[in-house]
């Protein structure tokens, strides 16, 4: 009897659990002139460096982002992904919390690169493949479509940090975003320029 009990409780935990998670919408309002940035720390225990830029799309669809690094680990694959909290002033990277995840998807089962949507919205290595490389440099393009540049919205990833991560889940490396440019610090600039 407790083990029918206990089958019908587990299997309504699981019921309640995916029931709760949605898919991410496609984000189709982001600001094309709006830039982002996150620069990786120059860490004593790691030889990751570089930084990661988030641009909107022409169309507003979806953020454009340029990976580079340095020093990546030869022939050892390497996740990254964008974390809820920004990095401490300490520059504790296990102080950034888990992975963006606004509509609850959770860490399980693993993301599928097929489809994207159901993954959790910071979970970049698992939507866009890891970091890998045979000579140190890594350096990729991708366009993700269920991040924001618009603040106050869910996806919204300005005010976070972005995590390198190696096969074992050890944090190595990390950085904030921060603005680097919008439409309204240009449109401030040209009424400047013109002498308004």
């Amino acid at each position: 009897m407790l083990s029918k009990f206990l089958a019908a409780g587990a299997t309504l935990a699981l019921f309640f659990s995916s029931a709760i998670a949605l898919d991410a919408p496609v984000i189709k309002d982001n600001q094309p002139q709006t830039v982002y940035e996150a620069v990786f720390q120059d860490k004593d225990n790691s030889t990751v460096r570089g930084k990661y830029t988030a641009y909107g799309a022409d169309d507003g669809i979806g953020i454009h982002f340029r990976v580079t690094l340095t020093g990546v680990p030869k022939d050892t694959f390497l996740n990254y992904h964008i974390h809820d909290k920004p990095v401490p002033e300490d520059g504790n990277c296990y102080s950034t919390g888990g992975h963006l995840d606004p509509y609850l998807r959770g860490d399980q089962p693993p993301c599928n690169t097929t489809v994207p949507e159901t993954c959790q919205v910071g979970d970049i290595s698992g939507k866009h493949g890891p970091v890998w490389t045979a000579d140190g440099d890594f350096d990729v393009l991708y366009r993700d479509f269920f991040l924001s540049n618009v603040k106050d919205t869910v996806a919204f990833f300005g005010n976070r940090s972005v995590v390198i991560h190696l096969p074992d889940n050890k944090r190595i490396n990390c950085g904030n975003f921060h603005l680097v440019s919008d439409e309204e610090e240009m449109g401030k600039e040209a009424k400047k320029d013109q002498g308004c």
